[in-house]
């Protein structure tokens, strides 16, 4: 399949091979010569996610995300600047934490076509959401399991005066290569300051 980019695209997929998509006529190529589309993951009024073939990497698998506000953010100044912001700073933020092995390492981030994108490692695995409508409610000792995997995580990216801002079910991937659970989206993630965490200002 080859995947348009223009964000306004309505119908975005395109038949392997196609230089120009056949819905709204864009060009079709590699993003950055280098990163080959394979399937939508994900829509949030942030953008898209992607999941991508690096092909500088052996066509590696990567997570990529596209900055592609909702029309809402686009038509108010001040929601579009913010949310900007809110991108370029998750690639902040993953730089901060790369070093620890359950956040994914960020890889590349660029702009292309008027268009911000950030590559990240994929997590080959499932979310938490999906353990939970596969097995039904969690008892006690699952969750606590849960909470000695995920804990010395947030420790972590608390320790680097980072607050995440969106952890949910289905931010937490349980990694299919050693059953670690990561902590994944960055995108509303917030710096701290000494005790000033929760000034009042965004709502997400």
């Amino acid at each position: 399949m080859s995947y348009c980019f223009n964000p306004s695209c309505q119908k975005p997929e395109n038949p392997l091979g196609t230089k120009y998509c056949q819905s709204c006529g864009t060009a079709i190529a590699l993003l950055k010569n280098r990163y080959q589309i394979i399937r939508p993951l994900g829509q949030g009024g942030f953008g898209k996610t992607f999941l991508a073939a690096d092909t500088d990497r052996r066509s590696a698998n990567c997570v990529v995300k596209q900055f592609a506000p909702a029309p809402g953010m686009q038509s108010n100044p001040q929601v579009l600047q913010k949310a900007t912001e809110l991108f370029y700073q998750e690639s902040e933020r993953l730089l901060q934490l790369d070093e620890h092995p359950q956040i994914p390492t960020l890889f590349d981030y660029f702009e292309e076509n008027s268009c911000l994108y950030l590559v990240q490692q994929f997590i080959k695995g499932k979310t938490l959401l999906d353990e939970l409508e596969e097995q039904g409610i969690f008892n006690e000792q699952k969750i606590r399991e849960l909470l000695q995997d995920l804990l010395p995580v947030l420790e972590f990216v608390h320790e680097h005066q980072v607050i995440h801002r969106d952890i949910k079910p289905e931010n937490i991937i349980r990694r299919q290569v050693d059953g670690k659970l990561v902590l994944i989206d960055f995108g509303v993630a917030k710096q701290g300051s000494g005790t000033l965490l929760t000034q009042a200002g965004t709502t997400v």
